[in-house]
C-alpha cells in the first residue's frame, strides 16, 4: 500500500454510519421475537410456525444474500448497496400492517428484509479496506461486531415498549422502520460527501485483473481458514444463545432450574460481555498483536472452549457468582472470533475483492450458525440432556483453534 495515502477524517462519519446501519439490521432481525405471541394469535398459527415465518425465513435469506451480496459490494460500492438494502428493510416493515397479517404475506415481507440484511452484514471488510488504514481496520470490524449485539439488545427492549403503546405488532414494525430511515439518510450523506482515497495495491502475478485475484484468493488456504473461523464462530454463537438460556432455566436434572427470569438476566450479562469482547478484539488485533488476527482468534476459541465447558461443571453450576463469571468470560472470548477474522480479510486482500470474500465468510457463517442450532437440538432430543449440546460447542471451538492457525497473510497480496 502506498505510504502517501491520506485517509480523510470523514471516514469516522462513515464508521458511525456503518454501526448504525448494522444496528438497524439487528433490530429488524430480532424485533418480532418478543412479539411472537401476538403474531401467532393474529395469524392463527402455532408459535413454532410463527417463529419459522418471522425468524427462519429471515435468517435463510440473510445467508443467501450474504453469499451473493459481496459481488454487488465490489461492483457498486458499499454505500449504494446500503441504501438499496435499507430501502428493502423499510418497505418490509412499512407494509407489515397491510400484507403481514397473513401467513404468506409475513413470509414474503421477512424474506425481503432478510435479502436487505445480508449484504449489509457482508460489507464490513469492504468498508474497512476502502476507508481506513491498516492499523484501524481491526478496530472497525470489532466495533461493528459490537454494533450488531447492541442492535439486538435495542430490538429486545424497543419492540415490546412500542407494542405497549400501539397495541398492534404490525404497527410496531412500522414505527421501528424509523431507524433504517435514519441510517439511509446518513448513507445518502456519504454518497454525496468526500470520496474514499484511491489506494494502490500490488496486482497479482498474472496481471489479469480483479476477478483473477479473487480466484487466486479462493485457492489460498489462508482464505478458507478465515472463512472457516467465521463459520465455527457462527455455530458457537447460535449454539450458546439458543441452548444455554433453556439449560439455565429448565428444572433439574435436565437444566439448572434457575427459572426464566434468572436465565434471562444471566444471558443479558452474557450479551453485554459479548459486545465488549467484540470491541476489545479490534484493540487486541491492532494495539497488542500488531495487526495479526491469528493469536486473537486462537485465544478466542481456546477461551470459548474452556468457559463453555465450565458452565456444566457441578462446582460452577451450583454457584451463581462462578456461573455468572463463566458466562461473562465465554461472552468475551466468543466475541473474539468473527471480527478479527473479517479484519484479516480487510487487511490482507486487495480492496476490490474484500466485498466478495467478506460476503462468502459471513454467508457461510450464517449457515454454520443454523447447523449449530440443529446439531444442538438433535443432541438434546437424542440424550434428553443439555450436556451433549454443550460438548458439541466445546468440540467446535477446539476445531476452530486449528483453523485459526491458518490465518497467515498471503504473500501474493503483500502491500507495497
Amino acid at each position: 500500500m502506498s505510504k502517501q495515502t491520506v485517509y480523510p477524517a470523514f471516514r469516522w462519519f462513515v464508521f458511525i454510519t456503518l454501526c448504525i446501519v448494522t444496528a438497524s439490521t439487528a433490530v429488524a432481525l430480532i424485533a418480532p421475537a418478543p412479539l411472537m405471541g401476538p403474531i401467532a394469535k393474529t395469524l392463527g398459527i402455532s408459535l413454532g410456525e410463527a417463529t419459522g415465518a418471522t425468524m427462519g425465513m429471515f435468517n435463510l435469506f440473510v445467508g443467501i444474500s450474504c453469499l451473493v451480496g459481496g459481488w454487488f459490494l465490489d461492483r457498486f460500492g458499499a454505500v449504494r448497496v446500503w441504501i438499496t438494502c435499507l430501502l428493502l428493510i423499510i418497505i418490509s416493515e412499512v407494509l407489515m400492517p397491510s400484507l403481514g397479517k397473513s401467513f404468506g404475506g409475513i413470509n414474503f415481507l421477512r424474506v425481503i428484509a432478510g435479502i436487505g440484511t445480508g449484504p449489509i452484514m457482508a460489507s464490513t471488510a469492504r468498508v474497512a479496506a476502502q476507508w481506513f488504514p491498516l492499523n484501524e481496520r481491526g478496530i472497525v470490524t470489532g466495533v461493528q461486531g459490537m454494533a450488531m449485539g447492541l442492535g439486538i439488545a435495542i430490538g429486545f427492549m424497543l419492540a415490546p415498549a412500542v407494542f405497549q403503546t400501539t397495541g398492534d405488532w404490525a404497527t410496531t414494525m412500522v414505527w421501528l422502520s424509523l431507524m433504517p430511515v435514519a441510517a439511509a439518510v446518513m448513507a445518502g450523506i456519504i454518497l454525496v460527501g468526500p470520496k474514499p482515497p484511491v489506494v494502490e495495491t500490488m496486482q497479482d502475478v498474472s496481471n489479469a485483473g480483479g476477478e483473477n485475484e479473487f480466484v487466486q484468493a479462493l485457492k489460498m488456504p489462508a482464505t478458507w481458514a478465515a472463512i472457516a473461523c467465521v463459520t465455527w464462530a457462527g455455530w458457537i454463537f447460535q449454539g450458546i444463545n439458543d441452548l444455554v438460556p433453556a439449560y439455565l432455566a429448565i428444572d433439574s436434572p435436565v437444566g439448572l432450574g434457575k427459572g426464566p427470569m434468572t436465565a434471562g438476566q444471566f444471558m443479558t450479562v452474557f450479551s453485554v460481555a459479548f459486545m465488549l469482547g467484540a470491541m476489545l478484539s479490534g484493540l487486541l488485533v491492532e494495539k497488542v498483536f500488531g495487526g495479526r488476527s491469528k493469536p486473537v482468534v486462537f485465544l478466542g476459541f481456546v477461551g470459548t472452549a474452556v468457559f463453555s465447558l465450565g458452565i456444566k461443571l457441578p462446582f460452577v453450576a451450583s454457584n451463581d457468582m462462578l456461573l455468572m463469571g463463566c458466562l461473562i468470560l465465554a461472552g468475551l472470548f466468543s466475541a473474539c472470533l468473527t471480527p478479527p477474522s473479517i479484519a484479516f480479510i480487510a487487511r490482507n486482500y486487495p480492496e476490490h475483492i474484500t466485498g466478495k470474500l467478506g460476503g462468502i465468510a459471513q454467508g457461510i457463517g450464517i449457515f454454520g450458525g443454523t447447523a449449530g442450532v440443529f446439531a444442538g437440538a438433535y443432541a438434546l432430543h437424542s440424550t434428553g440432556f443439555y450436556y451433549a449440546s454443550i460438548y458439541i460447542v466445546v468440540v467446535v471451538a477446539l476445531v476452530g483453534c486449528v483453523f485459526s492457525l491458518g490465518q497467515n497473510p498471503p504473500k501474493l497480496f503483500a502491500k507495497k
